[in-house]
């Protein structure tokens, strides 16, 4: 425990205490997230690095001092499958807010006598980026940085998987995962590519906000709550059930912010005669657009589909004619 003469007012202080915070596999990602937070602040506020902090910083940073030895009490449980496995199933949650986003995944395991389990795996947790992001943007972030752990989990993880599903309580992300990439504008068609292909082995499905335990990432824990959330420890309650008693995939598909891909079409220019080098090549296209002109309006059994006659180039150039004297009147 750090006391009260000894507390850090500098950046390179504040670095000093969390770096040494050792957590590969992202347990403590809701309570670790706070520092990584933090620091984002420090860099945005461009501190040197012996600076002292300012008042409203050294505050923040104060209270978060007091939490962080408290980190190296927690006991965790490393056993995430159960003896004698007969099913196993991956479960993998995110959640994103204005400053953090993260992903978790689970392990659940059903023995011979019909007994299961679901235990932590991992959880990355990362700040969002400084460039503000909408939330649908950052919970597809979020949902991508979940698409790269489940494929690192399954190439790590030398057994059978049954089953994967994949849980995001956006409406909006969940509408884009499920829907082909190109229709999308670039950011997003981009990472629901990637998200398609790393994912193609797992069901993506919606769950509740309040039964995603990733929304403990996004909402920041106390370490002294945090040994109690079993939310976090062992996934919501349901996982433990029969699938019959799993939130049900339907959900209000949204039709606002779904950011649709606009194709736009070429207009033409309103001088036709611009991009011809030739009168003869001109008269020939205008004559062939009259055509088609014609030939939508009338039956189908009435439309003219032979080589243009003298008639029709006759009537293409007195319209270029009238064009082009029209022009020079204006």
């Amino acid at each position: 425990m750090h006391s009260t003469d000894s507390l850090v007012s500098t950046k390179r202080k504040v670095l000093a205490i969390t770096a040494p915070i050792f957590d590969p596999f992202g347990l403590f990602s809701p309570a670790v997230v706070a520092c990584k937070i933090f620091l984002q602040k420090l860099w945005q506020d461009k501190l040197q690095w012996d600076e002292p902090l300012s008042s409203h910083l050294q505050q923040e940073w104060n209270q978060l001092l007091q939490t962080i030895p408290t980190l190296s009490t927690l006991r965790i449980n490393r056993k995430v499958i159960c003896l004698n496995a007969i099913n196993i199933q991956i479960h993998g949650f995110y959640d994103s807010r204005e400053q953090a986003y993260g992903a978790c995944l689970y392990i659940r395991s059903r023995d011979s006598n019909n007994k299961t389990s679901c235990e932590l795996l991992c959880s990355p947790s990362k700040v969002a980026p400084l460039k503000q992001l909408t939330i649908p943007r950052l919970e597809l972030c979020a949902a991508t940085l979940l698409a790269k752990l489940y494929k690192k989990a399954i190439c790590a993880l030398k057994i059978i998987v049954n089953e994967s599903h994949l849980w995001t309580d956006s409406s909006i992300a969940l509408t884009w995962i499920q829907g082909p990439p190109n229709r999308w504008k670039t950011f997003v068609g981009n990472r629901v590519a990637l998200i398609q292909e790393e994912t193609a082995s797992a069901t993506w499905r919606h769950v509740p906000t309040q039964s995603n335990p990733a929304d403990l990432i996004s909402r920041e824990v106390d370490p002294t709550s945090l040994s109690s959330a079993t939310l976090w420890w062992k996934g919501p309650q349901w996982l433990t059930q029969e699938p019959s008693s799993w939130p049900t995939t339907d959900f209000n598909s949204p039709t606002e912010n779904l950011e649709i891909r606009i194709v736009h079409v070429a207009q033409p220019p309103e001088d036709i005669t611009q991009g011809f080098s030739k009168l003869n090549r001109l008269i020939r296209v205008v004559a062939y657009c009259r055509r088609f002109t014609n030939n939508c309006r009338q039956p189908k059994a009435t439309r003219q589909t032979t080589t243009l006659t003298t008639q029709d180039l006759d009537e293409a150039r007195w319209c270029n004619r009238f064009h082009i004297h029209k022009k020079s009147r204006i």
